[in-house]
Order: structure tokens, then C-alpha cells, then sequence
């Protein structure tokens, strides 16, 4: 065979291997949901029978990245944000673990997979981290609110509004005690439907150091001083104050606050991310 043949023989394997690799591809992303579900879950269970640490771990890690590839396609739910944290935990990501848990309970406030794997997860990092207290049930109350639009919100607020008054002025004007005093429960409601939208909303302002080593500052400049003897690790958690043109300050569970750079930052509210 000539040197011109063999050349126009190489091309047209390369043509045919890029063919297959389009027709992969193709099927790839024609795959439903379910089925990128199934085979995110396919790859943690293989990755739990590798015997080799480094690619036990990566094998985790490409099921971190299946599991967030089907949250980018799909409504999220707590369980998939609970596969996601349990494949980031094992791929050694603590701040997409830690992230994951706490957007699963923020789904899903009951979700006690994610409860004890967000417990564990938080006894992985430096003691010397401070840790949040535990979602309480004020969290739990709200979080169908935290999950609605703000018309949803408006909505729902107008209805228990005209709910308290009408009962009001049917009580008053029919003399019937009972409907009256019935007011208070839907008044009671409207209350805390005001003070949640007064104060932002519960875990609006939560986020997760997703960078390790990250440097804290005691100004939103690269030249402060700072703040910390150490770094913050991934996988902190934190609330935020304010933010400036690429700067976010923080303030820890300790109330010790400090700015960080914003790209080191993840916000908990799965909402604000979509």
C-alpha cells in the first residue's frame, strides 16, 4: 500500500471513530431523566466496589457529577440532593456534600438521610469550625414557602388576609362569636406570612464555602490582612451580609464575620442557584 493510501485510510478511521463517538453522544442525550438517574446511581455502586482508593474516588466524583448533571434537567428533589451529597462526601468534596444535605433539607425538612449524613459530614471538618445549630422547626414550617414565587407568596398571603378579615366582619355582623374568634387562626397565619417576607426568608442568606483554602480577609480586598490563622475550609457553612463586585462578607456560626471572594461561595437556597 502507497504512503497516499495509508493516510487515506487513517483519515477515514478517524471519520468512523468520530461517527460512533456522535452516535454515543446522540443516545446519550436522549436518555430520559430516569435513566440519567439509573445510571448516576449505577456509578456509585460502581465506584463502592473499586478496591483502589484513587479510583474509588473518582468514581464517586463521576457520580457527583451524574447526579448534578440530572439536577440541572430536572424539578430537584431531596433524595437527589441527598445522592448527590452522599457521592460528593465519598469523592471527598466536602463543600458539594455539605451544600447538597442542607438543599435537601431545605426540600425537605423531614429527610433524615440527608440529616445524618449533613451530622457526619459536619463532624468531618476542623474542630476548630464552628458548626451551625440544627434546622428547627420554624425551617420546617416554611419550607413549602421558601419553594414558592413571590406571586405564589403574595397569593397566599391575601387569601389568609381575606380569610381573618371576613371572618371578622361575618362574626360582627351575623353576632356569632364562634366565626369571630375562628379569625385568629388564619389572622395568626397572615402574621407569620408577614414576618417571613419582612425578614427575607428562612435560609435565604445561608451559604457553603465550595473552595478549599479559602482566604478570609478583614476587608473585601486582596491586599487585607487575613482574618483567620487558617483558612476557611470547603464544606463551612455560613450566612451572608453583604456583597461587592466580586467580595461577600460572612459571618460564621461564631458571629465572627469576614469577607471572602464571592466564587468561593454557594448559596443554600436551591432556588436562588436555578
Amino acid at each position: 500500500m502507497t504512503v497516499n493510501g495509508r493516510s487515506s485510510t487513517r483519515r477515514w478511521l478517524w471519520v468512523l471513530v468520530w461517527v460512533i463517538a456522535g452516535i454515543v453522544l446522540a443516545q446519550r442525550s436522549e436518555a430520559t431523566p430516569r435513566e440519567r438517574v439509573q445510571e448516576a446511581l449505577a456509578s456509585y455502586a460502581q465506584a463502592q466496589g473499586m478496591a483502589d482508593p484513587s479510583a474509588r474516588k473518582e468514581g464517586f466524583r463521576q457520580s457527583a457529577r451524574l447526579f448534578e448533571g440530572v439536577l440541572d434537567e430536572v424539578r430537584p428533589n431531596a433524595d437527589l440532593y441527598a445522592n448527590l451529597g452522599a457521592a460528593a462526601l465519598q469523592g471527598g468534596d466536602m463543600g458539594q456534600a455539605i451544600l447538597a444535605f442542607r438543599r435537601a433539607l431545605l426540600l425537605e425538612p423531614g429527610h433524615e438521610r440527608s440529616r445524618t449524613n449533613l451530622h457526619y459530614a459536619r463532624g468531618l471538618l476542623p474542630s476548630w469550625v464552628s458548626r451551625p445549630a440544627e434546622v428547627g422547626g420554624w425551617d420546617g414550617f416554611f419550607s413549602w414557602w421558601r419553594m414558592s414565587s413571590p406571586a405564589q407568596q403574595e397569593t397566599t398571603g391575601a387569601i389568609f388576609f381575606l380569610l381573618m378579615s371576613g371572618s371578622i366582619a361575618w362574626g360582627v355582623r351575623f353576632a356569632i362569636p364562634l366565626v369571630r374568634n375562628l379569625a385568629v387562626v388564619p389572622g395568626v397565619i397572615w402574621l407569620l406570612i408577614l414576618a417571613q417576607g419582612l425578614w427575607g426568608g428562612v435560609g435565604q442568606d445561608h451559604g457553603v464555602i465550595i473552595q478549599e483554602e479559602t482566604m478570609a480577609r478583614a476587608a473585601d480586598s486582596i491586599n487585607a490582612p487575613a482574618s483567620f490563622i487558617h483558612p476557611l475550609p470547603a464544606g463551612a457553612e455560613v450566612r451572608v451580609l453583604e456583597q461587592r463586585e466580586g467580595w461577600t462578607r460572612i459571618i460564621l456560626a461564631n458571629d465572627r464575620n469576614t469577607w471572602i471572594r464571592s466564587s468561593a461561595l454557594a448559596r443554600v437556597r436551591a432556588d436562588e442557584v436555578r
